[in-house]
């Protein structure tokens, strides 16, 4: 494997436990539950709370359009879940691998700079005196 892709046991270990802790934690509410404001509502109290007094024709509108901007709030509060739950692996990805990769390239280019042996005065391999 190559070493620049090598991941640390403990990181391995702390990403398994961050993501199974985390799953356990959002997946309850992971369904129907949105951000308004600043606190966690399901989608049905949402629309109660925005809707809940208009009858005829002007519930049905209300329904219709809220509705419509509940899904949307719903994909953005489970697209920030599934971010946090992912986070470590994320973070190796966009951090830790780009800048391993960049101080790999940066030796690797001080070993090919680095004079060979016998110029630096050095005795041939064979030459034993």
């Amino acid at each position: 494997m190559n070493p620049a892709l090598r991941v640390s046991r403990y990181f391995v270990i702390f990403a398994v436990v961050w993501m199974i802790g985390m799953t356990w934690r959002i997946y309850p509410q992971f369904k129907d539950t949105i951000r308004v404001d600043g606190r966690l509502t399901n989608v049905a109290d949402y629309l109660d709370e925005v809707c809940g007094q208009r009858v005829g024709p002007a519930a049905a509108a209300c329904l219709a359009e809220m509705h419509k901007r509940a899904r949307i709030l719903l994909r953005r509060e489970q697209g920030k879940s599934i971010l946090l739950i992912d986070a470590p692996l994320l973070g190796y990805l966009l951090l830790y691998l780009p800048l391993r990769l960049a101080y790999l390239g940066v030796n690797r280019r001080r070993g090919a700079d680095a004079p060979p042996a016998a110029q630096l005065g050095a005795a041939p391999a064979g030459d034993l005196r």
